[in-house]
C-alpha cells in the first residue's frame, strides 16, 4: 500500500526505533529481579530505598525510551516526546528530515511565515552518514528514495542507497512522503491548523511521583 492510500483510509501508523522497546524491556526484566530479591531478602531501610529508588528510575525509563514516538494519521503527525507531545496537521507540515534525529517543520500558526522546527526524541541518529549529510545541504530540493514496496524492480543503485540507510532514514523519508502525499491528495490537499503542544502528564507523574517518595523516604528513615 502507498503512503497515499493509508492518509486517504485513516490508517493510524507509529514510527519508533526498535533500540528503546529492547532498553526498556531489559530494565523491567533488571527491575523485577532485584525487586524480587529484595522482597525475599530485605527488610531493611537501604532495601526500601533501594524499592523506590528501582520505581523512580523506572518511570525515567518509560519517559525516555517506551513513550518516545511518532504517530501519523489522517489527521496529521503527532511527535510524542519524553514530556509534551506535539500535534501538526498535514497541510501545516512542510517538510521532514534528518539531523541528529528526525525532524519535523511546519508552520505553527495559520499565515505563519517562519517555520517551527520540532525534533524526535524516538528517531535519533547514531552517527553521520553521506546519505545524511546530503539530505542536510540540499534540504527537501532532494529526496532519498522512497522505502516501500515500490521500490523493488528499481535499479540497483536505488535498492542499495536504501539498504545504506539507517533506520531513522528511512522513517524521515516515509513521513516526508507521507505529508507530501497529503498536501498533494485529488481532494484538494489536506488542511492547514495551528501546532498543538501538551504536556504528558502521564510520564511526569511517573517520573516526580517516585522521586517524591524517595526524597520522603530519605529524609524520614535517616
Amino acid at each position: 500500500m502507498t503512503s497515499d492510500q493509508a492518509v486517504k483510509q485513516g490508517q493510524r501508523k507509529v514510527f519508533r526505533l526498535p533500540g528503546a522497546i529492547v532498553a526498556w524491556w531489559a530494565w523491567v526484566l533488571f527491575a523485577a529481579a532485584n525487586l524480587i530479591d529484595l522482597a525475599i531478602q530485605g527488610r531493611s531501610r537501604t532495601a526500601l530505598e533501594i524499592v523506590v529508588a528501582l520505581v523512580a528510575v523506572t518511570g525515567v525509563v518509560y519517559a525516555c525510551a517506551l513513550r518516545p514516538r511518532v504517530v501519523t494519521d489522517s489527521g496529521g503527525v503527532t511527535v510524542m516526546n519524553p514530556l509534551r507531545d506535539h500535534r501538526v496537521p498535514w497541510g501545516s507540515v512542510t517538510s521532514v528530515d534528518l539531523a541528529e534525529s528526525v525532524r519535523v517543520h511546519c508552520l505553527p500558526d495559520a499565515g505563519s511565515a517562519r517555520e517551527k522546527v520540532i525534533h524526535s526524541w524516538a528517531l535519533y541518529a547514531r552517527r553521520k552518514s553521506k546519505l545524511r549529510s546530503e539530505f542536510i545541504k540540499q534540504g527537501s530540493s532532494r529526496r532519498l528514495p522512497r522505502s516501500n514496496i515500490s521500490s523493488y524492480g528499481r535499479p540497483a543503485s536505488d535498492a542499495e542507497a536504501i539498504e545504506k540507510q539507517s533506520p531513522a532514514q528511512l522513517m524521515a523519508v516515509q513521513l516526508d512522503q507521507l505529508a507530501r502525499d497529503a498536501r498533494d491528495a485529488r481532494d484538494g490537499g489536506a488542511d492547514a491548523g495551528p501546532l498543538v503542544v501538551t504536556w504528558a502528564w502521564r510520564p511526569i507523574v511517573a517520573i516526580v511521583a517516585p522521586a517524591i517518595a524517595l526524597a520522603l523516604v530519605i529524609a524520614v528513615l535517616r
